[in-house]
Protein backbone atom coordinates (compact mmCIF):
# COMPACT_ATOMS: atom_id res chain seq x y z
CA UNK A 1 0.00 0.00 0.00
CA UNK A 2 2.78 2.51 0.79
CA UNK A 3 4.37 1.67 -2.47
CA UNK A 4 1.31 2.39 -4.29
CA UNK A 5 0.50 5.63 -2.89
CA UNK A 6 3.79 6.98 -2.90
CA UNK A 7 3.85 6.10 -6.70
CA UNK A 8 0.69 8.18 -7.59
CA UNK A 9 2.37 11.17 -6.69
CA UNK A 10 3.89 12.10 -9.96
CA UNK A 11 5.41 14.96 -11.29
CA UNK A 12 2.78 17.78 -10.96
CA UNK A 13 0.62 15.75 -9.09
CA UNK A 14 -1.72 17.83 -7.07
CA UNK A 15 -0.22 18.17 -3.31
CA UNK A 16 -3.29 19.91 -2.62
CA UNK A 17 -5.56 17.39 -2.76
CA UNK A 18 -3.40 14.72 -1.66
CA UNK A 19 -2.46 16.34 1.45
CA UNK A 20 -6.21 17.16 2.14
CA UNK A 21 -7.31 13.17 1.41
CA UNK A 22 -4.93 12.21 3.45
CA UNK A 23 -5.96 14.38 6.37
CA UNK A 24 -9.26 13.09 6.20
CA UNK A 25 -8.03 9.69 6.00
CA UNK A 26 -6.27 10.00 9.21
CA UNK A 27 -9.49 11.63 10.71
CA UNK A 28 -11.69 8.95 9.78
CA UNK A 29 -9.04 6.12 11.34
CA UNK A 30 -8.95 7.83 14.30
CA UNK A 31 -12.81 8.55 14.93
CA UNK A 32 -13.67 4.55 13.76
CA UNK A 33 -10.59 3.84 16.51
CA UNK A 34 -10.65 5.85 19.35
CA UNK A 35 -13.79 5.90 21.67
CA UNK A 36 -15.34 9.63 21.58
CA UNK A 37 -15.95 11.40 25.21
CA UNK A 38 -18.83 13.69 24.33
CA UNK A 39 -20.04 15.50 27.59
CA UNK A 40 -23.26 15.61 27.83
CA UNK A 41 -25.68 18.59 27.77
CA UNK A 42 -25.91 19.79 31.72
CA UNK A 43 -21.95 18.37 31.96
CA UNK A 44 -19.57 20.56 33.68
CA UNK A 45 -16.20 18.99 34.28
CA UNK A 46 -14.47 20.22 31.55
CA UNK A 47 -16.24 23.85 31.61
CA UNK A 48 -14.15 26.95 32.34
CA UNK A 49 -14.92 28.88 34.80
CA UNK A 50 -14.69 32.98 35.85
CA UNK A 51 -13.13 32.84 39.17
CA UNK A 52 -10.24 30.18 37.84
CA UNK A 53 -7.07 32.38 38.43
CA UNK A 54 -2.74 31.40 37.74
CA UNK A 55 -2.56 30.63 41.80
CA UNK A 56 -4.96 27.85 41.47
CA UNK A 57 -3.11 25.98 38.66
CA UNK A 58 -0.09 26.16 40.75
CA UNK A 59 -1.88 25.02 43.64
CA UNK A 60 -3.59 22.59 41.82
CA UNK A 61 -0.15 21.40 40.45
CA UNK A 62 1.99 20.95 43.60
CA UNK A 63 -1.41 19.10 45.27
CA UNK A 64 -1.49 16.45 41.86
CA UNK A 65 2.68 16.20 42.55
CA UNK A 66 2.23 15.79 46.72
CA UNK A 67 -0.42 13.24 46.55
CA UNK A 68 1.63 11.09 43.87
CA UNK A 69 4.75 11.30 46.60
CA UNK A 70 2.64 10.11 49.41
CA UNK A 71 1.13 7.39 47.14
CA UNK A 72 4.33 6.10 45.46
CA UNK A 73 6.12 5.72 48.99
CA UNK A 74 6.07 2.65 50.36
CA UNK A 75 8.97 1.54 52.18
CA UNK A 76 9.61 4.01 54.60
CA UNK A 77 6.78 4.57 57.31
CA UNK A 78 8.74 7.86 58.61
CA UNK A 79 8.65 9.24 55.27
CA UNK A 80 5.73 8.07 53.70
CA UNK A 81 3.48 9.72 56.95
CA UNK A 82 5.49 13.11 56.58
CA UNK A 83 4.69 13.22 52.63
CA UNK A 84 0.85 12.32 53.82
CA UNK A 85 0.80 15.38 56.29
CA UNK A 86 1.93 17.82 53.62
CA UNK A 87 -0.36 16.66 50.98
CA UNK A 88 -3.26 17.16 52.70
CA UNK A 89 -2.09 20.60 54.36
CA UNK A 90 -1.59 21.32 50.56
CA UNK A 91 -5.23 20.03 50.05
CA UNK A 92 -6.59 22.50 52.48
CA UNK A 93 -4.69 25.26 50.85
CA UNK A 94 -6.41 24.61 47.56
CA UNK A 95 -9.77 23.91 49.01
CA UNK A 96 -9.68 27.02 50.47
CA UNK A 97 -8.19 29.23 48.02
CA UNK A 98 -11.19 27.98 45.60
CA UNK A 99 -13.73 28.68 47.91
CA UNK A 100 -12.24 31.95 48.89
CA UNK A 101 -11.81 32.93 44.64
CA UNK A 102 -15.74 31.34 44.13
CA UNK A 103 -16.56 34.19 47.18
CA UNK A 104 -14.73 36.92 45.33
CA UNK A 105 -15.96 36.27 41.94
CA UNK A 106 -19.21 36.18 43.18
CA UNK A 107 -19.26 39.48 44.38
CA UNK A 108 -17.82 41.05 41.48
CA UNK A 109 -20.75 39.41 39.24
CA UNK A 110 -23.16 40.75 42.09
CA UNK A 111 -22.10 44.17 41.62
CA UNK A 112 -23.57 43.65 38.07
CA UNK A 113 -27.22 44.90 39.39
CA UNK A 114 -27.16 48.28 41.19
CA UNK A 115 -30.25 49.06 43.14
CA UNK A 116 -31.23 51.62 40.72
CA UNK A 117 -31.37 48.35 38.89
CA UNK A 118 -33.39 45.21 41.03
CA UNK A 119 -34.19 43.38 36.98
CA UNK A 120 -30.50 43.38 36.23
CA UNK A 121 -28.14 40.30 35.70
CA UNK A 122 -28.87 39.07 39.37
CA UNK A 123 -32.54 38.90 39.09
CA UNK A 124 -32.49 36.57 35.86
CA UNK A 125 -30.11 34.21 37.33
CA UNK A 126 -32.25 33.70 40.08
CA UNK A 127 -35.38 33.67 37.73
CA UNK A 128 -33.85 31.00 35.59
CA UNK A 129 -34.05 33.81 32.56
CA UNK A 130 -32.01 33.74 29.40
CA UNK A 131 -27.96 32.88 29.13
CA UNK A 132 -26.19 33.51 32.42
CA UNK A 133 -22.77 34.31 30.15
CA UNK A 134 -21.84 37.89 31.01
CA UNK A 135 -21.58 40.00 27.77
CA UNK A 136 -17.83 40.26 27.07
CA UNK A 137 -17.14 43.51 25.01
CA UNK A 138 -13.46 45.03 23.89
CA UNK A 139 -12.67 48.58 22.86
CA UNK A 140 -12.66 49.31 19.46
CA UNK A 141 -10.45 51.37 17.07
CA UNK A 142 -12.40 54.17 17.19
CA UNK A 143 -13.01 53.99 21.42
CA UNK A 144 -16.07 52.69 21.64
CA UNK A 145 -17.34 48.65 22.70
CA UNK A 146 -17.99 46.22 20.85
CA UNK A 147 -22.10 45.68 21.08
CA UNK A 148 -22.14 41.68 20.82
CA UNK A 149 -20.43 38.69 21.30
CA UNK A 150 -20.15 38.41 16.89
CA UNK A 151 -18.50 41.90 16.76
CA UNK A 152 -15.77 41.33 19.11
CA UNK A 153 -14.88 37.88 17.82
CA UNK A 154 -14.47 39.99 14.65
CA UNK A 155 -12.56 42.66 16.57
CA UNK A 156 -10.17 40.19 17.69
CA UNK A 157 -9.62 38.31 14.33
CA UNK A 158 -8.55 41.78 12.85
CA UNK A 159 -6.33 42.76 15.25
CA UNK A 160 -4.76 38.79 15.59
CA UNK A 161 -4.83 38.21 12.06
CA UNK A 162 -5.33 41.32 9.44
CA UNK A 163 -6.29 40.76 6.21
CA UNK A 164 -3.11 41.24 3.98
CA UNK A 165 -4.22 43.94 2.07
CA UNK A 166 -3.04 44.68 -1.54
CA UNK A 167 -4.09 47.59 -1.87
CA UNK A 168 -1.90 49.40 0.89
CA UNK A 169 1.18 47.86 -1.05
CA UNK A 170 3.76 50.63 -1.44
CA UNK A 171 6.26 50.75 -4.38
CA UNK A 172 8.66 48.17 -2.38
CA UNK A 173 5.99 45.89 -1.41
CA UNK A 174 5.03 45.70 -5.06
CA UNK A 175 8.28 44.91 -6.31
CA UNK A 176 8.74 42.03 -3.54
CA UNK A 177 5.21 40.75 -4.30
CA UNK A 178 6.57 40.84 -7.99
CA UNK A 179 9.95 38.76 -6.68
CA UNK A 180 8.05 36.15 -5.81
CA UNK A 181 6.16 35.67 -8.84
CA UNK A 182 9.00 35.03 -10.70
CA UNK A 183 10.00 31.70 -11.39
CA UNK A 184 13.32 30.23 -9.24
CA UNK A 185 16.50 29.51 -11.58
CA UNK A 186 18.62 28.42 -8.69
CA UNK A 187 19.47 24.77 -8.29
CA UNK A 188 17.33 21.95 -6.65
CA UNK A 189 17.81 21.58 -2.95
CA UNK A 190 18.70 17.90 -2.37
CA UNK A 191 14.90 15.99 -1.46
CA UNK A 192 14.15 15.41 2.08
CA UNK A 193 14.83 11.66 3.20
CA UNK A 194 12.51 9.18 4.84
CA UNK A 195 15.25 9.35 8.13
CA UNK A 196 15.62 13.18 8.11
CA UNK A 197 11.71 13.30 8.38
CA UNK A 198 11.30 10.35 10.78
CA UNK A 199 14.08 12.20 13.02
CA UNK A 200 11.78 15.39 13.29
CA UNK A 201 7.99 13.30 13.61
CA UNK A 202 9.85 11.35 16.50
CA UNK A 203 11.10 14.01 18.63
CA UNK A 204 8.17 16.33 18.26
CA UNK A 205 7.01 17.03 21.58
CA UNK A 206 3.50 14.55 22.81
CA UNK A 207 2.10 16.50 25.49
CA UNK A 208 1.21 19.61 22.63
CA UNK A 209 -2.19 20.37 21.97
CA UNK A 210 -3.37 19.57 18.20
CA UNK A 211 -4.22 21.60 15.67
CA UNK A 212 -7.73 22.25 13.89
CA UNK A 213 -7.16 18.80 12.21
CA UNK A 214 -7.49 17.26 16.07
CA UNK A 215 -4.56 15.03 14.75
CA UNK A 216 -1.66 14.63 17.39
CA UNK A 217 2.01 14.03 16.97
CA UNK A 218 1.68 10.64 18.58
CA UNK A 219 -1.12 9.57 15.69
CA UNK A 220 1.07 11.15 13.21
CA UNK A 221 4.17 9.07 13.96
CA UNK A 222 2.11 6.18 13.77
CA UNK A 223 0.67 7.10 10.12
CA UNK A 224 4.54 7.60 9.32
CA UNK A 225 5.50 4.03 10.38
CA UNK A 226 2.93 3.01 8.67
CA UNK A 227 3.25 4.60 5.15
CA UNK A 228 6.54 5.86 5.09
CA UNK A 229 7.71 6.01 1.44
CA UNK A 230 4.56 7.94 0.66
CA UNK A 231 5.02 10.82 3.33
CA UNK A 232 8.19 11.09 2.51
CA UNK A 233 7.11 11.85 -1.35
CA UNK A 234 4.32 14.27 0.15
CA UNK A 235 6.90 16.07 1.44
CA UNK A 236 9.20 15.90 -1.82
CA UNK A 237 6.35 17.20 -3.42
CA UNK A 238 5.84 20.50 -1.72
CA UNK A 239 9.50 20.81 -2.20
CA UNK A 240 9.94 20.28 -5.51
CA UNK A 241 6.36 22.46 -6.27
CA UNK A 242 7.37 25.00 -3.98
CA UNK A 243 3.79 24.61 -1.84
CA UNK A 244 2.91 24.60 1.60
CA UNK A 245 -0.62 22.98 1.55
CA UNK A 246 -3.72 25.32 2.21
CA UNK A 247 -4.70 22.51 4.90
CA UNK A 248 -1.30 22.96 7.19
CA UNK A 249 -1.94 26.82 7.06
CA UNK A 250 -5.06 26.62 9.45
CA UNK A 251 -4.56 26.86 13.12
CA UNK A 252 -7.00 26.93 16.06
CA UNK A 253 -6.63 30.68 17.92
CA UNK A 254 -7.15 30.10 21.39
CA UNK A 255 -6.72 33.62 23.26
CA UNK A 256 -4.96 33.87 26.61
CA UNK A 257 -5.26 36.62 28.73
CA UNK A 258 -2.06 38.44 29.48
CA UNK A 259 -1.56 38.57 33.63
CA UNK A 260 -2.85 41.08 35.65
CA UNK A 261 -4.77 42.58 32.68
CA UNK A 262 -8.16 40.57 33.33
CA UNK A 263 -10.00 43.45 33.58
CA UNK A 264 -8.81 44.95 30.92
CA UNK A 265 -11.56 45.68 28.25
CA UNK A 266 -8.24 46.27 25.33
CA UNK A 267 -8.21 43.63 23.44
CA UNK A 268 -4.12 44.09 23.66
CA UNK A 269 -4.79 42.16 26.61
CA UNK A 270 -4.77 38.74 25.19
CA UNK A 271 -1.94 36.92 23.79
CA UNK A 272 -2.94 34.86 20.49
CA UNK A 273 -1.81 31.02 20.46
CA UNK A 274 -2.03 29.50 17.17
CA UNK A 275 -2.34 25.58 17.23
CA UNK A 276 -0.80 24.69 13.92
CA UNK A 277 -1.25 21.02 12.51
CA UNK A 278 1.60 18.37 13.07
CA UNK A 279 2.01 17.83 9.13
CA UNK A 280 2.80 21.51 8.76
CA UNK A 281 5.20 21.57 11.99
CA UNK A 282 6.96 18.70 10.34
CA UNK A 283 7.36 20.64 6.96
CA UNK A 284 8.73 23.62 8.83
CA UNK A 285 11.03 22.11 10.39
CA UNK A 286 12.15 20.42 7.21
CA UNK A 287 12.38 23.90 5.46
CA UNK A 288 14.39 25.44 8.82
CA UNK A 289 16.97 22.84 9.01
CA UNK A 290 17.49 23.48 5.58
CA UNK A 291 17.50 27.16 5.72
CA UNK A 292 19.46 27.08 9.14
CA UNK A 293 22.40 24.39 7.07
CA UNK A 294 22.94 27.02 4.36
CA UNK A 295 22.99 30.62 6.03
CA UNK A 296 25.87 29.63 8.84
CA UNK A 297 27.89 27.69 6.40
CA UNK A 298 27.76 30.80 3.87
CA UNK A 299 27.82 32.82 7.25
CA UNK A 300 25.15 34.97 5.89
CA UNK A 301 23.72 36.19 9.94
CA UNK A 302 24.65 39.33 11.56
CA UNK A 303 27.04 38.53 14.58
CA UNK A 304 24.44 41.13 16.65
CA UNK A 305 21.84 38.65 15.62
CA UNK A 306 20.68 37.29 19.04
CA UNK A 307 16.96 35.78 18.53
CA UNK A 308 16.20 33.16 15.97
CA UNK A 309 19.67 31.62 16.41
CA UNK A 310 21.03 28.31 17.87
CA UNK A 311 23.17 28.77 21.03
CA UNK A 312 21.82 32.29 20.95
CA UNK A 313 19.26 34.05 23.82
CA UNK A 314 18.77 37.31 25.10
CA UNK A 315 21.53 36.87 27.95
CA UNK A 316 23.65 37.20 25.18
CA UNK A 317 22.01 40.18 24.07
CA UNK A 318 21.71 41.69 27.38
CA UNK A 319 25.36 40.62 28.34
CA UNK A 320 26.72 42.32 24.84
CA UNK A 321 24.67 45.67 25.64
CA UNK A 322 26.29 45.74 29.82
CA UNK A 323 30.05 45.16 28.09
CA UNK A 324 29.27 47.61 25.68
CA UNK A 325 27.79 50.31 27.92
CA UNK A 326 30.95 49.63 30.86
CA UNK A 327 33.45 50.26 28.04
CA UNK A 328 31.95 53.82 27.13
CA UNK A 329 31.45 54.70 30.73
CA UNK A 330 35.29 52.91 31.80
CA UNK A 331 36.42 55.52 28.73
CA UNK A 332 34.42 58.73 29.88
CA UNK A 333 31.81 58.62 26.99
CA UNK A 334 28.11 59.42 26.65
CA UNK A 335 26.39 56.24 26.05
CA UNK A 336 22.66 56.70 24.25
CA UNK A 337 20.35 53.23 24.11
CA UNK A 338 17.07 53.41 21.68
CA UNK A 339 14.88 50.99 22.19
CA UNK A 340 12.07 50.14 19.59
CA UNK A 341 8.75 47.97 20.50
CA UNK A 342 6.16 47.33 17.18
CA UNK A 343 3.20 46.70 18.56
CA UNK A 344 1.36 43.83 16.93
CA UNK A 345 5.16 43.05 15.03
CA UNK A 346 4.27 39.45 13.79
CA UNK A 347 0.56 39.87 13.25
CA UNK A 348 1.25 42.59 11.02
CA UNK A 349 4.12 41.73 9.42
CA UNK A 350 4.63 41.60 5.81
Amino acid sequence: MDYLLSSALTEGANIEKTVTEFNEALKIACNSTFPIHRASRNSTSHRSVSWWSADLTILRKRTNALRRLHRTTRNNDELREKRKTQYFGCKATYAATIRREKIRSWKEYRDVSTATNPWGAIYKIAAGKGNTMTQMSLRKPDRTLTADTKETLSLMMETFAPQDNRGDDNEYHKNIRALTEQPVNTTDDWEFTTPEIRNIIENMKTNRAPGEDGITSEIYNHAFKTVPTFITAIYNSCLKQGIFPTDWKKAKLIPITKPGREQSNEVSKYCPISLLSIGGKVLEKLMINRINHHIHTTEYLYKNQHGFRPQTSTIDAVKALIDYVEEGFSSGEVTVLVSLDVEGAFNSAR
